[in-house]
């Protein structure tokens, strides 16, 4: 049965490396991924003065809830995320599962301009 995922991508890195790879990453497991542009955002509850880069994915998935997630941390991990960077203010790369066959997983980043516009945009 196939599974509509929505994905959200950030990372505070001075450049949008990490995001750009991550999207490499993401298309050779999901190849009908589409992705909207990418913003530079303030932080939203996080204590960092660095600026992010974020963006919003929609794709399709055969795979279970349990493997999305694995996937979505092994590539975090392939693009050198590290949990004890975030208590220093970094976030290399931060990919969420937003929303999974229609169940809304993170209901509090839905509010977020970024992912209220890049939604808008994939569904135009």
């Amino acid at each position: 049965m196939i599974k509509t995922c929505v994905i959200s991508l950030g990372s505070n890195e001075p450049s949008p490396g990490c995001i750009l790879s991550a999207r490499s990453a993401l298309l050779a497991v999901f190849p009908d991924i589409r992705f909207s542009r990418l913003q530079q955002t303030f932080p939203i509850g996080f204590p960092s003065p660095r600026l992010f880069y974020n963006q919003v994915a929609l794709c399709t998935t055969s795979l279970p809830l349990s493997e999305v997630r694995f996937l979505l941390k092994k590539i975090e991990t392939a693009q050198g995320r590290r949990t004890e960077d975030k208590a220093s203010g970094i976030v290399k790369l931060d990919l969420d599962l937003l929303c999974y066959d229609g169940c809304v997983l993170k209901p509090d980043d839905w509010s977020r301009p970024y992912v209220r516009e890049g939604l808008e945009e994939l569904h135009a």
